[in-house]
């Protein structure tokens, strides 16, 4: 009986071993195939995914807010003016340390060709020292009283970072104002050759009911030669509109540091008016100026060299000490110490009139910031009133040109059917669709003309509107 129970406990053991080993080996070969179909799957989407590439071509799309954003963070310029305020910084903390002691430590080890001695008749020769000799300097310098220079100092850098930032922000406000303009001008030849492309087919259009007409000996050969000369003057102005968008995307490239053939821009000009009269836009203009704040710091730092000047010939007193750990000392080849403490006075009492030149030279620095201010409050108010009245006359224009459109729409419509019927000749469709061309034109004319104007306002007056 026991045997019988091993023997079914055996073949159960094994049983179940095998089913374990199994069961193993298909989850293995699952597992395989789902990685194979993984792997599979990984390959066919890196290949789709290489075709978009490929297909894409790297474009980059760009809103006028992302223009201005890879401009301002890819500019070399801009990139120059960020380090120079970096460079301003750290002559503030170079200013601040000299309201701090100053630690120097020094050592200095001396091998004589023979020791130094004295010799004395009867006496003989007595040694005053040793070859070999060493020495460690340990000395502190602390200004106690200025005449106010560590001060001026200090202020002068703070001016000069401010000065700093200051033309930063003026650099970043004129290359918004450069980009602004390369945008629009690329969405003004975006436009033309749209336009040009649409006046092209509608001159086909009109060839081909022209030479309908002509077979059928409703018309001469003269106004199908007039229809046909039509189209082909349009082409050529298609290919210069065209280079002209080609030339446009260059100078946007240019400013954003990108391949011109991969720009594509995503926009399209918009009518938005800001109401704000002249007195105001001056006034703003006038308080928030970067260039203006700049020229006002250049005086302030002019007038703490001034003050500088003025103090050539006043005291300084400093705390000096040192402490000294020499060997041999006192005469005996060992280690010895000293030290000294040390009250410093000191003042120029003559520089042959060097500091008296200086004041003067440092007033006429200051006259000439001052007329240079004046100077540029006047630029900085012809500024803005040519770019605001440029901005009055460019709406004014919008609204005569967009109602031009609606004229010359309504116009040529009504030519094409009198032309149709019989009423009127080709010339005067042909007039009609110039007249419609030409107001398109003037219309996209007038809203570049109309961003321009308030992009170069919001540039005077420092984006403060």
């Amino acid at each position: 009986m026991k045997k019988h129970k091993s023997v079914i406990l055996s073949i159960f053991l094994s049983s179940l071993l095998i089913f374990i080993l199994g069961a193993c080996f298909s989850w293995a070969q699952e597992e395989s195939v789902k990685k194979t179909l993984f792997t599979l799957n990984s390959f066919s989407t890196s290949l789709s995914s290489l075709k978009n590439s490929d297909s894409d071509d790297e474009k980059i799309y760009l809103t006028l807010q992302k223009a201005i954003e890879i401009a301002l963070s890819e500019n070399k310029g801009i990139l120059v003016a960020k380090e120079k305020v970096d460079e301003a910084e750290q002559i503030i903390k170079i200013a601040r340390s000299s309201y701090f002691p100053s630690l120097d430590l020094s050592g200095t080890y001396t091998r004589l060709r023979e020791a130094p001695s004295m010799s004395i008749p009867f006496l003989g020769t007595f040694e005053m020292g040793k070859k070999d000799n060493y020495s460690a300097i340990l000395s502190f310098t602390q200004p106690i009283y200025t005449s106010g220079r560590i001060n001026l100092g200090y202020k002068q850098a703070k001016f000069g970072h401010q000065k700093e930032k200051e033309n930063l922000n003026y650099k970043e406000n004129e290359l918004i104002f450069e980009v602004k303009k390369a945008f629009y001008s690329v969405l003004l030849a975006q436009e033309n050759v749209k336009l040009f492309k649409d006046a092209l087919k509608q001159a086909q259009r009109h060839l081909s009911i022209v030479e309908g007409f002509y077979q059928t000996g409703r018309i001469s050969k003269f106004d199908l030669l007039r229809a046909k000369v039509e189209v082909a003057n349009l082409k050529p102005n298609l290919i210069r509109a065209e280079n002209n968008l080609r030339l446009a995307k260059e100078g946007l490239a240019i400013l954003l540091s990108l391949p011109a053939h991969s720009i594509r821009l995503s926009g399209e000009f918009k009518f938005e008016p800001i109401r704000i009269n002249l007195e105001e836009a001056l006034k703003k203009a006038l308080s928030s100026r970067n260039d203006l704040k700049s020229l006002n710091l250049q005086r302030d730092i002019i007038e703490v060299y001034s003050r500088l000047a003025k103090l050539a010939h006043a005291p300084s007193l400093y705390l000096r000490g040192n402490y000294q750990y020499n060997k041999p000392s006192g005469g005996e080849d060992e280690w010895g110490e000293d030290w000294n403490i040390n009250l410093v006075l000191s003042l120029s009492l003559f520089d042959g009139g060097k500091s008296q030149t200086i004041i003067k030279q440092r007033k006429s620095q200051l006259k000439e910031v001052e007329l240079s201010l004046g100077q540029l409050k006047d630029r900085i108010m012809l500024e803005v009133k040519s770019a605001f009245w440029g901005m009055e006359v460019a709406e004014e224009s919008i609204s005569a040109q967009k109602e031009n459109i609606g004229q010359a729409e309504e116009a040529l419509s009504i030519a094409e059917l009198r032309y149709k019927s019989g009423m009127i000749t080709n010339l005067e469709v042909l007039d009609a669709q110039l007249a419609l061309t030409q107001a398109k034109m003037g219309y996209l004319k007038s809203l570049y003309d109309y961003n321009i104007a308030k992009a170069k306002l919001k540039k005077a007056m420092n984006n403060s509107i």
